[in-house]
């Protein structure tokens, strides 16, 4: 889990200014509502970057799943549950750019920490509080800059009960789901079915933790309920298997496989 990932790096100060890379532009389109509304022009240019810091991250060997899913799917629109400090979208936009992709990414996340960064040991230092509040939104925007992924990830700073329900009134939709905000076997199930009709067709869901036993339950239950597949790969991965990912498979170092139930403990 991302709280896990960080407990003994610091950050660092990141003072020089880096160039700044302008918002994805295409042709006018159905997300034009969300993102002239939420994230004008001026939405990253208008930022005080004084108190933007960056983190150094590993990945946990997850980068083959983020790169198959791309490259299979091509999604030109990414939506992110539970980003934490940036550091999967950054590695999910780096992957776009290689592949001549102008994918924009919307990240979800109150940027306020969860229940077990308040509960679980000294998880709480991960925060890194200034004045009471997390930093986490400054560790996630300086290592955007640092990445130079600005203009192509937006922080979209609400829960994820509120973020689909603006993302159905403006009518928003994606091609690529990443969950991977609450851990409870609830908040899962009603992530899945808050997003899963925010995909366009031939979209994919796809979300992490799925060692963590609510996550795979959850994961398992919906899957049976809208009629999926249910793929695991590296034991982490979780995803709801379409014809386009069928006829497209996995290499072989991810482990993928199709669970009918979560590991055995």
């Amino acid at each position: 889990m991302k709280f896990l990932d960080n407990i003994f790096n610091k950050p660092k100060l990141k003072n020089e200014q880096a160039t700044v890379i302008p918002i994805v532009r295409r042709n006018p389109g159905p997300n034009d509502p969300f993102f002239d509304r939420i994230f004008p022009d001026n939405f990253w240019s208008s930022m005080d970057r004084s108190r933007f810091i960056t983190h150094e991250h590993s990945m946990l060997a997850d980068e083959p799943v983020f790169e198959w899913l791309i490259k299979t799917v091509r999604p030109e629109t990414i939506v992110e549950l539970g980003s934490w400090q940036g550091h999967s979208a950054n590695h999910m936009a780096d992957i776009c750019k290689a592949e001549g992709l102008d994918s924009r990414i919307v990240c979800v996340d109150t940027f306020l920490g969860g229940p077990e960064h308040w509960v679980l040991g000294d998880t709480i230092e991960t925060m890194r509080r200034r004045n009471g509040m997390p930093t986490i939104l400054e560790a996630f925007l300086g290592n955007t800059v640092a990445r130079g992924n600005e203009g192509r990830i937006f922080p979209f700073t609400v829960d994820t009960a509120t973020g689909w329900q603006v993302m159905r009134d403006l009518g928003f939709k994606a091609d690529l789901i990443y969950v991977d905000a609450g851990h409870a076997y609830h908040q899962v199930v009603d992530e899945v079915h808050g997003y899963l009709p925010r995909l366009n067709e031939g979209g994919v869901m796809f979300g992490d933790d799925y060692y963590f036993e609510p996550v795979a339950r959850a994961a398992q239950d919906m899957a049976k309920h809208y009629g999926f597949s249910l793929g695991v790969l590296q034991r982490r991965k979780w995803v709801f298997m379409t014809d386009r990912l069928m006829q497209n498979p996995a290499p072989e170092e991810l482990g993928f496989e199709i669970r009918t139930e979560p590991y055995p403990d």
